[in-house]
């Protein structure tokens, strides 16, 4: 019987941190996708970038809503922050929500098509 107890309790453990593993992917893969888009969006308009990170949240079915995308330019910077809230569910019926939240910006070069990456 303990055997039983253990092994359903490891089995609990490694659902949980398996769940957090995925959503943490997400997390970064909008991350990297959101850089990119700022990086090599330095002469789009910073609308067409929004799209672009809300089309990249959509592909990976993270709730991130258009008001908690901001997307800015000042001179040659563009700077985009976002957040979103994720149910995680760690354990079976149990949802706990995790929020996410991130800023990246790049430095457009004046007269060249990329950008320079600064991040944060």
């Amino acid at each position: 019987m303990k055997t039983i107890v253990k092994i359903l309790i490891a089995a609990a453990i490694i659902n949980a941190v398996a769940r957090g593993f995925f959503a943490a992917s997400s997390y970064y893969e909008l991350k990297d996708d959101t850089q990119q888009a700022v990086t090599f969006g330095g002469e789009s308009p910073t609308d067409q970038i929004q799209n672009q990170i809300l089309e990249s949240a959509e592909k990976l079915n993270l709730p991130v809503d258009p008001d908690s995308v901001e997307v800015t330019r000042t001179g040659l910077r563009t700077t985009a922050a976002v957040q979103y809230t994720q149910p995680v569910e760690f354990f079976p019926s149990y949802t706990y929500p995790v929020d996410f939240r991130f800023t990246v910006e790049a430095q457009a070069v004046e007269g060249a098509g990329a950008a320079s990456v600064v991040r944060h």
